[in-house]
């Protein structure tokens, strides 16, 4: 079985070669921490006596990726396990959760061919832990970006301006089914965020949506594929967007702009908060930019 379904997998490369997906092996990639994040919401990120970083951030520009790329593993590994972090000591993981990691290593990478851009991620899943809160899927990737600085924020915080105190879950929710939502969100001026999803239950469609004043999982018609496969014990996951988008929610990928993003990765059947994230970071095409620590070079090939 290993065999036939290494064959198959190997048939479908072959085939996604042909419609003009990159050569990977030719690719830069660039290593990415996702972490546990509890709930450590927008509110407490920006918040001085919760986050003792938060002049550097406000006064000086700074984006959470510059201070937090290297220890992001042991901050996730402090929340998972319910202990106090932050200037206020804060406990953002109330009910921790027995045996989940606190952090995953992710490889990503990015490249486009004048009319659309993809996306990859790969990464060796932790042991699976905790109840199965989304009984058919197994991992869910979901990406977030904004059209090239429309959102307030989106460069320093990167997609925590989509995370609120008053979400499903979280410790200040009223509502069991509030989602994500972009404080002052207009479609009109692109404040928003662009939304692409993977789910790997069998026979699930990938999602194109985005976030303005709730999360909306349809209307873009960017997305052509989403494609998930475990292998052995890696998942790798794809995304090809057209760069124009089109939809509902879509945003123009154009060469003249830089663009926030961020992205979760749902494991062990998790849904909600329970996720792990990344910080904020940025990427344009081909578009060399010296300095910036968190920026991504999306080359043409």
């Amino acid at each position: 079985m290993k065999k036939i379904a290494l064959a198959v997998f190997g048939a479908c490369l072959a085939a996604g070669a042909q419609a003009g997906a990159p050569d990977w092996s030719k690719v830069a990639e660039r290593k990415i921490k996702v972490f546990y994040p509890g709930q450590s919401a927008l509110e407490w990120v920006m918040n001085q006596s919760d986050h003792s970083a938060v002049p550097d951030i406000v006064n000086k520009k700074r984006p959470c990726a510059k201070c937090h790329e290297g220890d992001a593993n042991e901050i996730g590994d402090k929340i998972v396990a319910g202990k106090p972090v932050g200037q206020s000591k804060s406990v953002l993981e109330p009910k921790p959760i027995n045996g989940k990691a606190g952090w995953i290593p992710v490889t990503f990478k990015a490249a486009h061919d004048g009319e659309k851009v993809y996306f990859r991620f790969e990464w060796t899943p932790p042991q699976i832990a905790g109840p199965q809160m989304d009984k058919k899927n197994e991992v869910k990737v979901t990406m977030l970006f904004d059209g090239g600085g429309t959102v307030p924020g989106a460069e320093l915080n990167g997609c925590w301006n989509t995370c609120h105190t008053d979400l499903r879950t979280m410790k200040d929710a009223k509502d069991d089914k509030k989602t994500k939502y972009v404080k002052d969100a207009d479609l009109a001026t692109g404040k928003f965020y662009d939304l692409i999803q993977f789910k790997s239950a069998k026979g699930e469609k990938p999602v194109d949506g985005y976030v303005a004043d709730q999360r909306y999982m349809e209307g873009g018609k960017g997305l052509v594929k989403a494609e998930g496969v475990k292998d052995g014990n890696k998942w790798v996951v794809t995304f090809e967007r057209t760069l124009a988008g089109g939809g509902k929610g879509d945003h123009a990928i154009t060469p003249d702009k830089i663009f926030n993003f961020g992205f979760a990765i749902h494991e062990s059947f998790a849904e909600a908060r329970y996720h792990y994230v990344s910080l904020g970071y940025q990427f344009g095409l081909d578009k060399a930019v010296e300095g910036v620590k968190n920026y991504y070079n999306i080359v043409k090939q």
